[in-house]
């Protein structure tokens, strides 16, 4: 979860690219400029991060061992490198001072908590003639959610807009869920993989976008596209922005109908939108062919043979309904009414 929300400042701009499981828990690139994050959860009720804890040494007399010196250690220093240290809990005093809110550099640090770290870790050596205290001048805490579902709330909080846009509407609940563990999933299966994986951002824009249309589902173009330009298609039908917006707002009750059933009732929903796309597709196919004109009569013959579908005819779809699922296959494909200039 902290490496999607990682992704998700990657989808914002903050990265160029960001790799798990590499030279470190998470590794963020902006540009030629590493951010190598470690995540170290406390499961302990009370406990809290020091200074202390995270110089002690694993191994007596090998402050390399520590936390902060496996942090520092093992990996290119270039000129724009910082270090994060993520945690569950709020740190102690001493290394409070460090603490910054995400995507925001941190305060200055005292003088002495700096001189007490770099005692901690005398005698560790670092490439490219750096020293311990020009990593602690670049190191930062990051405290995320105390426990899992915190942490799933800011992702899903994040993710809840990315999936409305996608859509043209705002998503369900449960689509920005399983957008999220569909991310969750792919990322911790990537994780165990025998070489890091390096997602630049626009490979995950990519992955962002295939779980949305797994998650959503897709239509008979394959897109789940916004409904943008359906008043610029009805207005070659004759009809006003004013009635094309309820025509609009009645295609977005209906998609959110759609991508909230399950089952049955969706393979009812399916049937009766490939009829109606069969009436449209011949409909636009006889008007091609010179046998009906186009505009307003194109569009009222398409009214006028969906409405004698037997399953609207019957009452068993709604007119309310069948002219939404109209309006819907018409937002996402060819101009039904006439052809573009």
């Amino acid at each position: 979860m902290i490496t999607l929300l990682d992704c998700l400042d990657m989808h914002e701009g903050m990265w160029t690219q960001v790799s798990w499981e590499d030279l470190e828990d998470i590794v963020c690139i902006n540009g030629d400029a590493p951010v190598y994050r470690q995540v170290k959860t406390i499961e302990e009720a009370g406990k809290r991060h020091s200074v202390a804890d995270v110089c002690r040494p694993d191994i007596v007399k090998k402050p390399e061992s520590s936390y902060l010196g496996k942090l520092f250690l093992g990996k290119p220093l270039p000129a724009g490198t910082r270090f994060t240290f993520i945690v569950n809990e709020s740190p102690q005093a001493d290394f409070h001072a460090f603490v910054t809110e995400r995507g925001k550099p941190r305060g200055p640090v005292p003088p002495e908590t700096r001189a007490d770290i770099v005692r901690r870790l005398n005698g560790v050596v670092l490439p490219d003639e750096r020293d311990v205290g020009w990593c602690v001048d670049r190191l930062e805490v990051l405290v995320e959610g105390r426990t899992i579902e915190q942490v799933e709330d800011r992702a899903i909080r994040r993710l809840g807009p990315i999936v409305g846009k996608s859509l043209g509407q705002p998503a369900l609940t449960t689509e920005v869920e399983d957008v999220m563990v569909w991310l969750g999933v792919r990322i911790a299966r990537d994780a165990m993989a025998p070489r890091p994986r390096v997602v630049p951002a626009a490979d995950f824009h990519d992955m962002l976008q295939a779980a949305i249309a797994k998650v959503t589902g897709r239509r008979q173009d394959g897109s789940t596209a916004p409904l943008t330009k359906l008043a610029d298609k009805l207005a070659a039908a004759g009809i006003p922005g004013v009635e094309a917006e309820v025509h609009q707002e009645n295609a977005f009750k209906y998609r959110r109908t759609w991508r909230g059933s399950l089952g049955p009732a969706r393979e009812q929903m399916d049937v009766f939108a490939d009829e109606v796309y069969a009436v449209c597709s011949r409909v636009m196919a006889e008007r091609r062919a010179g046998r009906i004109p186009a505009g307003s009569e194109a569009y009222l013959e398409t009214l006028s043979r969906i409405e004698n579908l037997p399953a609207v005819s019957t009452g068993a779809v709604p007119l309310a309904r069948a002219h939404a699922v109209l309006a819907d296959i018409t937002a996402r494909c060819q101009n039904r009414y006439a052809d573009a200039s």
